[in-house]
């Protein structure tokens, strides 16, 4: 008889860890820890740049995604899976695997980004130190994610903190972009001269944008006002025609910046060969 009772629990349990390992629910789980665990670790990586170095990436912020993605969908992922249906693995167990995970991913990256095996230093740079940061804290992230899923509770604070998590790295990427996004400005292909652009003039329009750039298009006498401030930025130079199409860039050295008549203006000149 306690052989049969033994049997049953046995038929029991296995049939319930079958169920609940296609729950369409856990598998839905499953995929918001892992992409929380990937935001979890840049938003890790963006703060540490922020209040260690006082800065944030600037125009590197996609290649930090390049650098980033590769490694944690093709090394660290597929054994977050595993980790995730394993139920039976240790804490311990997991956060030893978890973090010689996030110390491989992170030496992984200088190969992602061209240094190659060439300077075995690179490994033990402040960079990898803060790439190790960012998949150790993916790590930490996952672990809580994995446990919520093994206690089944605790959904409602990982979701809540899963939408932080998510936010704040693609907002802080997303100004990133848009800060290092350059000024374009259309010079005719007839113009020859000398570029002169008056900011901040009061009742003067301000800089119009144009599928995210700021685009100012210099009249044929070279003097153009706005109200808007000089964007701080690089500038790219085109040379259009008379319907405004881009007809080639133009490299131009050399732009000098003096006061206005007024303190809030600002003038800037270049010369176009």
């Amino acid at each position: 008889m306690s052989v049969l009772i033994q049997n049953n629990f046995v038929q029991h349990a296995a049939l319930n860890k079958k169920t609940k390992s296609k729950n369409p629910m856990r598998i839905l789980f499953y995929v918001v820890v892992a992409v929380t665990s990937y935001f979890g670790g840049l938003s890790a990586y963006l703060a540490f740049l922020s209040v260690v170095y006082d800065q944030g990436l600037g125009s590197e912020s996609k290649l930090l995604i390049g650098w980033t993605l590769a490694p944690y969908l093709f090394l660290i992922l597929p054994c977050y899976t595993l980790l995730f249906r394993w139920s039976r693995a240790m804490i311990w167990l997991r956060v030893i695997l978890l973090i010689g995970l996030s110390l491989l991913a992170a030496a992984s990256v200088p190969f992602l980004i061209g240094f190659g095996i060439g300077k075995l230093s690179h490994l033990f740079s402040p960079e990898i130190g803060a790439f190790a940061i960012l998949f150790a804290s993916s790590a930490i992230v996952f672990t809580i994610g994995s446990l919520v899923s093994l206690k089944e509770r605790g959904y409602l604070l990982f979701m809540l903190a899963a939408l932080v998590l998510i936010f704040y790295p693609s907002f802080n990427l997303a100004s990133e972009v848009e800060k290092s996004r350059p000024a374009i400005h259309e010079i005719p292909q007839s113009f020859h001269g000398t570029v002169i652009i008056h900011y901040g003039v009061p009742d003067y329009p301000t800089i119009p944008k144009i599928k995210g750039y700021q685009v100012i298009s210099i009249p044929e006498d070279g003097i153009y006002k706005t109200s808007s401030p000089r964007p701080p930025r690089g500038i790219r130079h085109t040379l259009v025609d008379e319907k405004g199409k881009e007809i080639r860039l133009l490299t131009i050295n050399g732009e000098m910046m003096r006061l206005g008549s007024q303190p809030e203006v600002t003038i800037s000149e270049y010369k176009v060969p």
